[in-house]
């Protein structure tokens, strides 16, 4: 027999009794007479896992509440032969040492590959009607809040996008063709962007950069088809999704420090993915440039342009940029002229 302490259903004040085992019932007295013997089938009662050395809570189907110190023969009758082992095992230091190296292995795993891989197969089955729904709500939403109706001419925009109309032909795609738009926006400042259904966006301000040079912008043109041809804005979708539904499962519920310091990690994740898009963009315009019989340099010394825009800075790490450093990508197309 073992001595405890009862509490009735919702009360605080704990009453002295003994407990006792006879095959699958748990049998509760009370030395002091506070009510007969009761017994209740192992089946109806529910027990907390064993941590530790830390009292066992039995709660009885009346919802009554039983604390008591655990021993061997207890536990094992209250959790049976899986508990038992389950026990074992997280008393082990071979098993605790071997929890503390997995877990973060299999986390990274998960992030790492099986994320990524999961979202490339998914965003391949969204169907092109959802894609422009999609696309025509995002720009509407941008066009009410960050960007304003373009202020190039319409000779300019037209002559630019018949120059993208040559790219396009040009060029294998997916698509029977791409819906050029331009844009001013002082958020965005020179920047191109890409929508699912194949919708590109130039800002006025890249247009002026690049000092209306076609071959500089069909060079981001290549880039920001890319984009498109490889599915990489549902792929963020699905990686957005994917990856909340990954943490909540491996985190649960949590503080609010715990959860600030996942949002950085999230955070940390989709910049990670969205470089990994960037380099395959700028590689799909390096390999469309040479196809077309012209030099990757074009794709360079865009980038020169922004780099001469907005210097890097050396104190920003990397895991915390949406894109690769524009050093990198300019020296990456640099050598694939040098190749060429």
């Amino acid at each position: 027999m073992w001595s405890a302490q009862f509490y009735h259903d919702g009360g605080s004040k704990a009453s002295a009794v003994m407990i006792s085992l006879e095959g699958d019932k748990l049998i509760v007295t009370s030395p002091e007479s506070e009510f007969e013997s009761l017994s209740f089938d192992k089946d109806l009662i529910q027990v907390k896992s064993k941590l530790g050395g830390l009292p066992r809570e039995i709660i009885l189907p009346t919802k009554d509440l039983i604390i008591v110190d655990g021993d061997r023969e207890l536990d094992a009758w209250l959790d049976g032969d899986f508990g038992g082992r389950l026990n074992k095992w997280e008393t082990n230091r071979r098993w605790l040492i071997t929890s503390v190296l997995g877990v973060p292995i299999l986390v990274y795993l998960v992030f790492g590959f099986g994320i990524p891989w999961f979202a490339v197969h998914l965003a391949d089955y969204v169907p092109q009607s959802v894609k422009a729904i999609s696309s025509e709500r995002t720009l509407s939403a941008l066009d009410y809040s960050v960007l304003e109706p373009s202020a190039l001419s319409e000779d300019t925009q037209l002559s630019i996008q018949q120059g993208f109309r040559e790219v396009v032909r040009a060029i294998d795609t997916d698509l029977d063709s791409y819906n050029v738009q331009f844009r001013q926006s002082e958020t965005f400042g020179p920047n191109a962007f890409a929508l699912p259904d194949g919708t590109i966006v130039f800002t006025d301000a890249l247009v002026d950069l690049l000092e209306r040079e076609q071959r500089l912008l069909d060079a981001i043109f290549l880039h920001e088809i890319g984009h498109v041809e490889q599915n990489h804005s549902m792929q963020m979708v699905a990686e957005s999704i994917v990856a909340t539904i990954a943490i909540s499962y491996f985190v649960g519920d949590v503080s609010g420090a715990v959860e600030a310091f996942m949002g950085v990690g999230s955070s940390v994740l989709q910049n990670r993915f969205s470089q990994a898009h960037e380099w395959q963009a700028d590689d799909y315009a390096i390999m469309q440039l040479r196809a077309m019989g012209r030099s990757p340099q074009d794709f360079a010394d865009a980038m020169l342009a922004f780099a001469e825009f907005v210097p890097a800075s050396p104190d920003v790490v990397s895991w915390f940029e949406t894109h690769p450093g524009t050093t990198d990508r300019i020296e990456n197309a640099e050598r694939a002229a040098e190749q060429q």
